[in-house]
């Protein structure tokens, strides 16, 4: 079924897609889509702090890359949106979170690293892959997204696709040879509902409630305590 109307996440969606993008080395946080700058998800390999064991009491911390999803999604809008290669408008209304959510796995299994680019001497070639990195790499996540979604299902090209079919094959052509990617599964984070959650989930009793009942009011308590930072005052010689 498709509508225009605003999807909701829930809770036990939450809690089934943390799982899933803990298989990616991933953990999962919630935002909306204004504060994602319009977007509905974002991969961020960034270290965030991530805490452990949130239904521990004493909380331990690691670092790590993270996923962050809007609690909500206005169907219609995601549908009109102007993609590279795939049409949106083929998704039907439950396939859309699972969607975004395999789109931004995508970008941290199956993606070209910015950084590679300065490593190629050629400068017309560098050039070439700096400037269409982006969206090829928006390509290959929607393509990871559609083969977990809809697997074995050709991929249904927008317009825009279709006109780019050539020239988005070679483009990758191009950054397979001078920057291939490098292709291996993240180590998995432990499953388990209150393990490895990021500390901003911990801020607001909003975001508590889609982790569960069993996290800890002691580290609520740790995870909004007011931190004091001290300027370091000492000189230095330069």
């Amino acid at each position: 079924m498709k509508t225009d109307t605003t999807l909701r996440l829930t809770r036990t969606q939450y809690r089934s897609f943390a799982e899933q993008t803990k298989q990616a080395g991933c953990a999962l946080s919630l935002s909306t889509f204004r504060a994602l700058g319009n977007c509905w998800g974002i991969f961020d390999p960034r270290a965030t702090l991530v805490c452990m064991d949130v239904s521990a009491d004493e909380l331990s911390f690691t670092e790590g890359c993270g996923i962050e999803l809007s609690t909500s999604v206005d169907a219609g809008r995601l549908r009109r949106v102007q993609r590279p290669e795939i049409d949106w408008s083929i998704l039907e209304d439950h396939e859309i979170y699972p969607f975004i959510v395999a789109h931004e796995i995508g970008h941290r299994v199956d993606n070209f690293c910015y950084w590679d680019t300065g490593r190629i001497d050629d400068h017309q070639v560098r050039t070439r892959c700096e400037s269409v990195i982006r969206s090829i790499n928006e390509v290959l996540a929607d393509r990871y997204a559609w083969s977990q979604i809809r697997p074995g299902e050709p991929v249904p090209l927008c317009e825009l696709g279709k006109s780019l079919q050539e020239e988005v094959a070679a483009d990758i052509a191009l950054m397979d040879k001078h920057m291939p990617r490098v292709r291996r599964q993240p180590r998995a984070l432990p499953a388990g509902r209150y393990l490895h959650i990021p500390e901003v989930m911990l801020k607001t009793d909003l975001h508590v409630s889609f982790i569960g009942t069993g996290v800890s009011s002691a580290a609520i308590e740790r995870a909004r305590r007011p931190r004091t930072y001290r300027r370091d005052s000492r000189s230095r010689a330069y």
